[in-house]
């Protein structure tokens, strides 16, 4: 039976009523939803923020119930490891990420690392921050922010560094707001257009000029692994911003495993030597005493690679014994050690066993804690090696899977939207207000 084109336009007819009867049905059944409205100001080139909160959307808070007897066990310990946690849902998460793990301190994200602008802090936010800190114990010492990748203050572009200062001190300000006493960012580049002197007074000036616009946060710069025309691979770079800050009770330096310290830890070492002759030079150079963290990150390049390539403890270039060596140095200990390394979305199962493995090491079980404990073999290094292998594998595996799963995802959802007509033009929008995704190695973010 061939069908007319009137009784096709009826048969058509008869199905967008009854798709219509059924929206209208689905609607009636469900309650009406609030929408929240976010508001987003944007600072005018010659306007600073103010750093005032304003509240533009309730905290969504974490998916269910929060259950403390499902959380890792944290070892009491001088030598305080953690990780990189999530914010997501509100920074107040970062702090339950964190005990969930087991981890004496944290680090996390006060905004996003895509965008030069964010929302302000929900006030609801930061009360209920401060309140998980005192819950779960966690002293504000403990907690080392990281700056957005894009700001460089040693941009010698007057408009450009403005615009990474203002970047800078918004961070600063959010810092404040919660009640941290850190702010850990990395120091710029010359981006080929001056030079290294330069550049240092710039991001020197830069940080006498924040310091006047806040009251207590210490600004804390990190070592860079030395690519391109970046700042920082020197620890003389480091003491010559300090030279230049004018109020040195609110800087300090952070160090990063991967990127500076592979010139002093040589994995195949037997004794603490190599350590103690990076750190003995950071003091000559520097001084300790402005050490205020350390990035705990193994890496996948070897030596004088000037890459920034985080591996897990212990199955990269660095070793395992270098980190023992840390985890066993009283100039490493109460300050934010923090691991960085890839968590492949299982923080419990990959974070956690490195964390247990090095709060274990720094509670004793290696012995004395000097190089003889390795030599008499009281320290397995080939059993922790391997408990943190089967960990990265396992979370490799999990996180293949979940890729899988979003694949499918994808492309059902791609099949759908080509077959509606509808949705590319919001997907065009999305994409013109975020940048691309960080690059693999964050020191190629400086701009």
């Amino acid at each position: 039976m061939v069908k007319t084109r009137q009784s096709t336009r009826a048969s058509t007819t008869s199905n967008i009523h009854t798709v219509i009867e059924t929206i209208v049905s689905v609607t009636a059944s469900e309650p009406p939803k609030k929408r929240v409205k976010v508001v987003q100001t944007s600072p005018k080139s010659d306007e600073l923020p103010t750093g005032k909160i304003k509240e533009t959307r309730k905290p969504r808070g974490q998916k269910g119930e929060i259950d403390p007897s499902q959380f890792l066990p944290r070892v009491e310990s001088h030598w305080k490891v953690g990780a990189y946690v999530s914010a997501a849902g509100g920074v107040e998460n970062a702090v339950t990420n964190a005990a969930s793990i087991g981890a004496n301190a944290f680090a996390l994200f006060l905004k996003s690392q895509r965008k030069w602008e964010s929302p302000p802090l929900n006030q609801e936010c930061i009360v209920e921050f401060k309140k998980r800190m005192k819950e779960y114990g966690y002293d504000n010492r403990m907690v080392l922010p990281h700056g957005s990748c894009l700001i460089n203050l040693g941009n010698p572009d007057t408009d450009k560094r403005e615009k990474s200062y203002v970047c800078f001190l918004d961070d600063l300000k959010r810092c404040e707001a919660l009640d941290l006493e850190l702010y850990n960012f990395h120091p710029g580049s010359t981006v080929g257009e001056t030079s290294v002197d330069t550049s240092l007074g710039l991001i020197a000036d830069c940080i006498n000029r924040a310091h006047k616009e806040t009251n207590t946060v210490i600004i804390v710069l990190e070592n860079m692994a030395g690519a391109g025309n970046i700042i920082g691979s020197d620890f003389a770079h480091l003491a010559g911003i300090i030279k230049l800050v004018d109020d040195k009770s609110r800087v300090g330096v952070c160090l990063d495993t991967c990127k500076q310290l592979p010139s002093f830890l040589i994995s195949k070492a037997t004794t603490f030597e190599p350590t103690k002759a990076g750190i003995t030079k950071f003091d000559e150079l520097v001084g300790l005493k402005y050490l205020c963290g350390m990035h705990l990150n193994d890496s996948k390049t070897g030596y004088n690679s000037k890459k920034d390539r985080h591996e897990n403890i212990g199955l990269g270039h660095l070793g395992l014994l270098s980190f023992l060596h840390i985890l066993q140095d009283p100039r490493t200990q109460n300050i934010p050690l923090i691991l960085e390394t890839p968590s492949f979305e299982q923080a419990k199962e990959v974070w956690g066993t490195e964390i247990a493995v090095l709060q274990r090491v720094s509670a004793g079980e290696a012995g004395r804690h000097d190089d003889t404990s390795i030599e008499r073999g009281t320290v397995n290094l080939d059993a922790l090696i391997e408990e943190l292998k089967k960990s990265a594998l396992k979370g490799a595996e999990n996180d293949k899977k979940s890729a899988r799963s979003k694949a499918v995802g994808k492309v059902a959802k791609a099949g759908n939207t080509k077959a509606t007509g509808k949705g590319s033009k919001r997907k065009r929008k999305i994409s013109g207000d975020e940048q691309e995704d960080p690059a693999t190695d964050d020191e190629e973010r400086s701009g």
